[in-house]
């Protein structure tokens, strides 16, 4: 039960940092849950239990952490990057500084 509310709240982040970044929240989540379930469920029916349940569970977070850290750090890293938290010039919103396009309008991020 922890693991799937840890999976929703992760999610949650790289579709959120996904969206900041000018990348598609559902290809980002996709991969990360799909990543999952196939380390964690599909590894589970051709280990034994036991030993190795502690091993896919890592395996499987692990990766999760591939795809976060993908999305933040490689997705839009050829876009000019804000310093700081920023104002967009089209609605206004305020945006975080890892983001690269608004996160509501998603006009890019400009620098003044």
């Amino acid at each position: 039960m922890f693991e799937i509310i840890g999976l929703v709240v992760a999610c949650t982040a790289i579709a959120t940092l996904a969206r900041g970044r000018g990348a598609s929240p559902v290809l980002a989540v996709g991969a990360a849950v799909g990543g999952w379930v196939m380390i964690e469920i599909g590894g589970g029916l051709f280990l034994p239990s036991g030993d190795y349940r502690l091993v896919l569970i890592l395996s499987a977070w692990g990766w999760v952490a591939l795809v976060a850290g993908f999305v933040r750090f490689v997705i839009g890293a050829g876009r000019p990057k804000p310093d700081s938290k920023w104002s967009c010039s089209n609605c206004h919103y305020l945006n975080n500084a890892s983001a690269v396009i608004c996160e509501a309008c998603t006009q890019p991020w400009r620098s003044a």
